[in-house]
């Protein structure tokens, strides 16, 4: 998954999940009375929602079919939601949309679960964890068509500036997708674990895990979650998942908005070709000199493929190489991003590309922080050392070239001439393996 790094953390303007509606400008008045979250007993039964401002409206089942027997609409102002007895032993939940011709809302059902002898899901969980913070990216349809794709951390501490774990900190993260409709905040419904990663809606990927942060990188320990149920209320997450044998129950509540790094909700502008949007360099680079950039010693080097994320029709794939000391990352670090000649997904990146702010076929994408504060593209940094440290330098690649050289023998030469925005020069001739993130 592209990495983007963010220089500044910004703050996220709360939200509040509804049905898109088509018009701007939607039907005044139509107001849900009774509420848009409803809990329903596990034995079932009427469930009574009330409107105003509407003569008729019209109902659609978006998730949870399976516990909803009928949705009437018996009299003006009116809804009745049927709910099915509960036999599952868990906790399910429902969506429903109202509709009153442009205006609409959405309506959420959780339905209590027997849970072998009663109580709700969760009651026999091993473990129980109430997340301080929810932080994370919508890619949008980046990864796949039908789908937008989230990736989101549930945790105690946050992230920092550096857009970094927290030492002794603990970190619960989801890779899932929602249905295509281009919302930043999480979408309502319930979501399943897909061992696949099909990339359908309303699934979490295997990606999906548990991070216990420690005072080092070695003592940082990740453990991948074999079984996940998450369900998406308003402002409210409920996450239970299997992990190392034991059940988690993770409870989050707050906003829901996540960082936008799709690119679909960008203002409209003369240059749509240019996705820095004119930048002129400012701020863009600390440094006050030229930088040869070594890898020597320990050191690590991934490469991981993006599709076609530029969407120039061509596969995008991110490289970087971080030097290490002592088992810790630390000192130079390069970021490439790479849009190839080809469309494979499996690591053929080799040749040699020009630095331009215009992605395209055999083009290094420059350096530029996007209106997150994040930087986006190739650059330089100084990491610090430490989960929490931040950055010491960093400097955004603007022009130049880059060539990656496959030798045949399971390694790459990287030769880079590249500038920053102040005009330094930023050099590298470095051979070792690359290997898949």
């Amino acid at each position: 998954m592209k990495r983007l790094l963010s220089l500044i953390m910004v703050a996220a303007t709360a939200m509040f999940v509804a049905c898109n509606s088509t018009n701007d400008d939607p039907k005044e008045g139509f107001t849900i009375v009774s509420g848009i979250e409803y809990k329903v007993a596990v034995e079932g039964g009427d469930v009574y929602v009330t409107y105003t401002g509407a003569d008729a409206v019209s109902t659609t089942i978006i998730s949870g079919k399976e516990a909803i027997k009928s949705v009437t609409t018996p009299a003006v102002g009116l809804v009745v939601v049927n709910f099915k007895a509960n036999g599952t032993g868990v906790v399910r939940s429902a969506i429903v949309e109202v509709r009153a011709g442009e205006a609409c809302a959405t309506l959420v059902f959780l339905q209590a679960g027997t849970n072998n002898g009663g109580g709700n899901v969760g009651e026999n969980s091993d473990v129980t964890f109430s997340a301080n913070s929810m932080d994370g990216y919508y890619y949008g349809e980046t990864y796949g068509e039908g789908s937008d794709r989230y990736a989101f951390f549930l945790s105690d501490y946050g992230l920092n500036n550096g857009g970094q774990a927290y030492a002794n900190g603990t970190y619960y993260y989801i890779d899932c997708f929602a249905p295509a409709n281009k919302s930043t905040s999480l979408p309502l419904g319930t979501y399943t674990f897909d061992g696949s990663t099909s990339g359908n809606p309303y699934t979490i990927t295997e990606n999906s895990q548990l991070i216990l942060t420690g005072e080092s990188v070695e003592s940082t320990e990740s453990i991948m979650m074999t079984n996940v149920k998450m369900v998406v209320s308003a402002n409210k997450v409920v996450l239970e998942a299997t992990i190392g044998g034991k059940v988690h129950k993770v409870t989050y509540i707050g906003d829901l908005s996540l960082d936008d790094v799709s690119g679909e909700n960008e203002d409209d502008n003369d240059d749509n070709n240019d996705p820095t949007g004119g930048q002129d360099g400012e701020a863009q680079s600390t440094l006050t000199a030229d930088r040869h950039v070594t890898f020597a010693g320990e050191h690590r080097a991934k490469w991981g493929y993006e599709g076609d994320y530029w969407q120039t029709g061509y596969s995008n794939y991110t490289i970087y190489i971080m030097n290490k000391s002592g088992g810790y990352v630390y000192g130079d670090t390069l970021q490439f991003d790479l849009v190839t000649n080809n469309q494979s997904t499996d690591g053929k990146f080799a040749g040699k590309y020009t630095i331009s702010d215009k992605p395209g076929k055999m083009v290094m994408v420059a350096g530029f922080t996007n209106k997150y504060a994040q930087a986006v593209g190739s650059w330089l940094y100084e990491y610090g050392g430490s989960s929490a440290s931040g950055y010491k330098n960093y400097a955004m690649i603007k022009s130049g070239t880059a060539e990656f050289i496959d030798n045949g023998d399971g390694t790459h030469t990287v030769i880079l001439d590249g500038y920053d925005y102040k005009g330094n020069n930023i050099t590298c001739n470095w051979t070792g393996e690359i290997e898949k993130d």
